[in-house]
């Protein structure tokens, strides 16, 4: 694609790690434990109450940038609430097995609407990848979770990384299902990389679309070309900050039905301090196609 960059860059902005433990009062009126996971009795309590006030589809209103629509589900008898962030052009919907399994469980879910997608706004300006990741912050701050596990799907997983790379403290355990790494270094670049479906893909995307199909009516079609211009541009200050993240990691691949090459996505695994990887042969959705094992593999996972 023209115009493709490759320059050292700066590295992105980040809260330092705080070391003081304060509490505070959150939108549900949680006590909430900053840079810490409150644990005791009464927080666990707290969070049960605050899941059964919350539950069903609720718009995050905001006056500067996109409303954010979320579901919240469940109650978190057991371990941190679980975040499911979908790819682009899908929803919140694509999680409905996962969060139905997940919520049998005793975890509580919040199925985030990415901006540009399903109920939530657009912006008036361009779409950037750090937006994404700001949007998921201002879910955790505005829903009171401090910590949480997060399972996210190429757009998806590639805004979760950025947010455990930028408050690593907030994210305990993740899955990233085909997530799209950041080009290197011109070698990266002039692999070419084709974000196009498989023909197998479009035909399962086609169904799909007939059982479902308002994540693409309601998509919005200019982002794909904006995004898709950000992964046009080398970044190794990206890699230099993948250290940072202490949650442990699940990448998920879909092997060479894909157009992620997985080795791409087994470098970015080895990059990271505490991952594993797996590939489940399925093409680039992995969570639809194969779901049983997916489901199986985030659950044993997020279950340790």
């Amino acid at each position: 694609m023209a115009g493709r960059l490759c320059h050292p860059g700066t590295a992105e902005p980040r809260f330092d790690d705080a070391t003081s433990i304060d509490v505070a009062s959150s939108n549900w009126g949680l006590p909430v434990v900053i840079r810490g996971y409150c644990t005791n009795p009464e927080c666990d309590e707290a969070r049960r109450a605050a899941f059964r006030r919350l539950e069903g589809m609720r718009v995050l209103s905001r006056r500067a940038e996109p409303d954010l629509a979320v579901r919240v589900a469940g109650e978190p008898d057991r371990g941190v609430p679980v975040v499911l962030v979908h790819g682009m052009a899908s929803d919140h919907s694509t999680w409905r097995p996962l969060a139905a399994s997940l919520r049998r469980q005793g975890r509580g879910v919040v199925s985030v609407d990415l901006r540009g997608h399903g109920r939530s706004g657009r912006p008036d300006g361009p779409y950037r990848l750090d937006d994404f990741r700001d949007d998921l912050v201002y879910v955790l701050d505005n829903l009171g979770i401090h910590v949480a596990d997060v399972v996210g799907h190429s757009l998806g997983a590639h805004t979760a990384l950025r947010l455990a790379m930028y408050e690593p403290s907030r994210v305990r355990r993740m899955v990233l299902e085909e997530v799209p790494p950041m080009p290197r270094d011109e070698a990266d670049l002039s692999e070419g990389i084709t974000m196009k479906a498989t023909l197998g893909e479009q035909i399962r995307g086609l169904v799909a679309l007939a059982r479902n199909p308002f994540p693409v009516f309601r998509f919005d079609g200019r982002m794909g070309d904006e995004i898709v211009a950000e992964f046009d541009v080398c970044a190794p200050q990206w890699w230099s900050e993948l250290p940072r993240v202490s949650a442990s990691t699940m990448v998920i691949s879909g092997g060479e039905r894909s157009f992620l090459p997985p080795r791409h996505l087994r470098t970015v695994s080895e990059a990271l301090p505490d991952s594993r990887f797996v590939i489940l042969d399925a093409g680039h959705s992995v969570h639809r196609d194969r779901r049983a094992e997916f489901i199986r593999h985030v659950e044993g996972f997020l279950g340790r």
